[in-house]
């Protein structure tokens, strides 16, 4: 049992640092060093968060865009709201593909 909890201790010691005021920091993964586990992990996980969040930031913006073109009525005088239909799959897609990006990233 004490060879346990050495063990838990200095796995805890590895993953976290003792700063100058005394306070223990997790770091966690970052672009230089990911504490967590193969180096690879890193690189995948910000490429694919990076990745997902310029269409999330994307989506915003074209939401943003078809807002304010209902509000001026565009797509009433062309009498087909079409294109935010479009935009909602779009928006829910991005959704989706979060769910699988949480799941195997942050719960695996």
């Amino acid at each position: 049992m004490k060879m346990g909890i050495q063990r838990f201790s200095q796995e805890k010691a590895s993953i976290a640092k003792i700063k100058k005021d005394g306070k223990l920091v997790v770091e966690g993964a970052n672009l230089k060093r990911n504490e967590y586990g193969h180096p690879l992990f890193a690189d995948f996980f910000f490429f694919i968060t990076g990745f997902h969040g310029f269409h999330v930031f994307s989506g915003v913006l074209i939401n943003i865009i078809i807002f304010f073109n209902v509000v001026i009525g565009t797509y009433e005088r062309r009498k087909s709201y079409e294109m935010v239909e479009k935009v909602g799959l779009y928006w829910h897609f991005v959704d989706l593909v979060w769910v699988f990006v949480f799941t195997f990233f942050y719960l695996v």
